[in-house]
């Protein structure tokens, strides 16, 4: 958040106002989505990649979506009863967990105007506290547990399992000549419209996210796609792919002429590729194997999840980068619609001021279940997430 956003508040009256803590409030979470990458992503409706829902407490949340219908339906004069439909209720519980920080100010006798650079300053460093602590959330939550991938390979472009093998023990296989290359994100792309898992076992086909192309004229025209996130180790390796030099040739709109996906690095088969930065102890970027257990659990909300998988598990004697084509729905957030900051100045016997800032936080990657009991080819599958796994240099 730019500390002049804060300007706008009367941070002098803040010991007699309560108005000035809510003012800053909004600001902070307007702030902490400006610069998300899942900011484009995220939203109310069924057809955005990060699906949000408002709770004001933390009590466990049950989302919930229909499945298409299925049936073949009735012909001619039969009756609606001889042959009604199933409606699938498909459910999952999120677990919503508070998570707050906060800030001590030093030991000193603050005037009016210590008093404001210091709510000033705290609240800027809070800001970016709280986008990340729900970046990598969401993060981690995306690239746990996947139970759908592609996994590149140098000879075929992507490697086809043996029997038996899940997606750590395909990912494992991966040697450092495994390069990103377009023929794995064609791959992804085909087995997310196709409904078709890494093993080419029948799964369902991933609805893909709505986003809004502005065309030459101001023209707005509706686009619908999935998302390709990659890290920056698997971008330069796809921008080194002379098939993908080659297709970005004609790939057509992107750029700022693009109102949801400006910065995008490139498009496949009308996908957008967005390049995600790489996981540091100050960056938040898609995970690798490197990426330590400890870290990575401290991120993930395990009550959301029914299997931890860390990113060591799908890596051998290799290191992997470990991005992923997301769909419509792919991610659940749950949470309170502002995040809530709090100061006192009674510290220490009023020598010391403290600004804290938390929110109900919920974040999990949807993988719903049947509600009523119904085996469905739903029941423990990522939703909308494909993972994409590459060498990592």
């Amino acid at each position: 958040m730019s500390l002049s956003a804060l300007n706008q508040i009367n941070l002098a009256n803040w010991k007699n106002d309560p108005n000035v803590s809510v003012k800053i409030a909004e600001q902070i979470e307007a702030a902490s989505w400006k610069k998300s990458p899942f900011e484009p992503l995220a939203g109310r409706g069924s057809d955005r990649g990060v699906r949000t829902y408002i709770v004001e407490d933390n009590q466990p949340y049950r989302p919930r979506l229909k499945a298409q219908l299925s049936g073949s339906g009735v012909r001619g004069n039969s009756d609606f009863n001889s042959n009604f439909d199933n409606l699938e209720i498909l459910s999952q519980t999120i677990y919503p967990e508070v998570v707050g920080n906060a800030i001590k100010s030093e030991i000193k006798h603050y005037s009016a105007l210590k008093h404001i650079d210091f709510i000033k300053e705290a609240s800027d460093s809070l800001t970016e506290w709280i986008a990340s602590k729900r970046d990598r959330a969401l993060v981690c939550a995306l690239s746990n547990d996947l139970t759908n991938a592609v996994v590149c390979d140098l000879a075929e472009g992507f490697k086809t399992p043996a029997p038996g093998d899940d997606v750590p023990k395909l990912a494992q296989k991966i040697t450092p000549d495994d390069t990103m290359n377009l023929k794995a994100l064609r791959r992804a792309i085909f087995q997310a419209r196709a409904g078709l898992k890494y093993n080419n076992q029948q799964a369902f086909p991933l609805k893909p996210i709505r986003s809004e192309m502005v065309t030459t004229g101001g023209v707005s025209v509706q686009n619908y796609s999935y998302i390709i996130l990659l890290d920056s180790f698997a971008i330069n390796q796809l921008k080194s792919d002379k098939e993908y030099q080659d297709l970005q040739k004609y790939a057509g709109v992107r750029g700022d002429k693009n109102a949801l996906f400006s910065g995008i690095v490139g498009i496949v088969d009308n996908c957008p590729v967005i390049d995600m930065g790489v996981w540091t102890s100050v960056n938040v970027g898609l995970l690798n194997s490197d990426v330590s257990d400890s870290e990575f659990e401290a991120h993930l909300n395990k009550q959301n999840v029914t299997q931890v998988t860390p990113p060591s598990s799908y890596a051998n004697t290799t290191s992997v980068s470990i991005g992923a084509l997301i769909g419509a729905s792919a991610l659940v957030l749950a949470g309170n619609s502002v995040v809530h900051f709090y100061i006192n100045e009674s510290e220490d016997a009023g020598r010391k001021t403290i600004c804290g800032v938390d929110r109900v936080l919920g974040v999990s990657k949807a993988r719903f279940m049947s509600a009523g009991g119904v085996d469905s080819i739903y029941n423990n599958s990522d939703f909308a997430v494909i993972g994409l796994f590459s060498a990592k240099h």
